[in-house]
């Protein structure tokens, strides 16, 4: 199947390739990610890590819709963060009631030593492969980031470092 798709030009079949790939590599990735943890993390914990990074100063709502669960369930989960000294909590001083999240440095720490770690991993991984195919893939991968970007209004990848989640209201 990996063969077809090189060989085609067809929009089908490099949305099937997509579609199949991407899964599995991120499914590798976050296997390997929660491999190297230092930190005793379920699946929700680092992904929230990870959000409340691209989106410092997020809420619990923003948690919430993000992994798709209840208002409680986030609240339940960013209280064990807390705890456990990865996440801060504050109150928004525009909006009382509203609770910003942000990484400690414990959970900034965290969070760079996995990647680190998983990066190393995917190097080596990457230069067992061509390097002409190495090159089409980066080019590939930056096309795919540009087309989905332009096709999906509801967000706004910065340069500088993660994407901020834009919805009627502005960013969230």
């Amino acid at each position: 199947m990996a063969e077809m798709w090189v060989q085609t030009t067809r929009a089908p079949d490099a949305a099937e390739a997509v579609l199949e790939t991407v899964p599995f590599v991120m499914r590798a990735i976050r296997t390997r990610m929660r491999a190297v943890a230092t930190a005793d993390l379920s699946v929700p914990q680092f992904r929230t890590l990870l959000y409340v990074r691209r989106v410092p100063g997020t809420s619990l709502s923003g948690i919430a819709d993000h992994l798709g669960i209840t208002l409680p369930a986030a609240s339940e989960l960013v209280a064990r963060l807390v705890h456990q000294g990865f996440l801060a909590r504050s109150r928004d001083q525009a909006e009382r009631r509203r609770i910003q999240l942000e990484l400690t440095d414990a959970g900034r720490a965290t969070l760079a030593e996995m990647e680190a770690r998983t990066k190393e991993w995917l190097r080596a991984v990457l230069a067992r492969t061509d390097p002409e195919r190495r090159t089409a893939l980066v080019a590939a991968l930056g096309d795919l980031r540009a087309a989905v970007a332009a096709a999906d209004e509801a967000t706004a990848w910065h340069p500088a470092g993660g994407g901020v989640e834009v919805g009627p209201a502005g960013p969230r």
